[in-house]
């Protein structure tokens, strides 16, 4: 999808009544591949994993690494193939944000829940955030919507990829 839709211009519904807002599709189609990313750790081997030589935490954190090397790829390739390179650092950020979103999921509600934040985020970020004049004057919480140039969204988005990380591999040792 993010092939055919990452430079496109998807239009939202503004919830304060004026025109729909554009969003282009390497905004919000990361949120599906960070979810992706957590979603591929649930497995069905808790037994093997109590009794095994290296802690989970190990496998898991190998495991994240690939996967989310994975969708970084996926997407690139995808906004090459598209026609949207320029989107390119767009979907990167939002893929770090979105997948850290999935993990401080996974953490407090369970790998089954992953999806849970990143989808209750995006609703309000893209219904009710306003980009702003070029997207310079998103607000914090809308971060998903700003532009590339803007770096309250670069710090939020790494932020919650460092702080869900940690939480998710602390939490792996001590809930198998």
């Amino acid at each position: 999808m993010l092939t055919w839709w990452g430079g496109q211009a998807v239009l939202f519904p503004d919830m304060s009544g004026d025109k729909p807002v554009p969003a282009s599709g390497a905004a919000f189609m990361p949120m599906l591949l960070g979810i992706g990313v957590l979603i591929s750790t649930i497995d069905g081997m808790a037994d093997f994993s109590r009794a095994a030589a290296r802690p989970r935490s190990h496998v898991l954190a190998r495991h994240l690494t690939v996967a989310f090397g994975i969708a970084v790829l996926s997407a690139c390739i995808a906004l090459l193939l598209s026609g949207a390179p320029h989107a390119i650092p767009l979907a990167c950020r939002n893929l770090l944000g979105f997948t850290g979103l999935a993990a401080l999921s996974a953490a407090l509600l369970g790998l089954r829940l992953s999806w849970l934040l990143p989808v209750t985020q995006t609703v309000p970020a893209f219904l009710l955030g306003a980009p702003g004049t070029g997207g310079t004057d998103t607000p914090w919480w809308a971060w998903p919507r700003a532009t590339t140039g803007n770096g309250t969204a670069w710090v939020i988005a790494t932020g919650l990829m460092a702080t869900g990380m940690l939480l998710v591999l602390l939490r792996a040792d001590r809930s198998t």
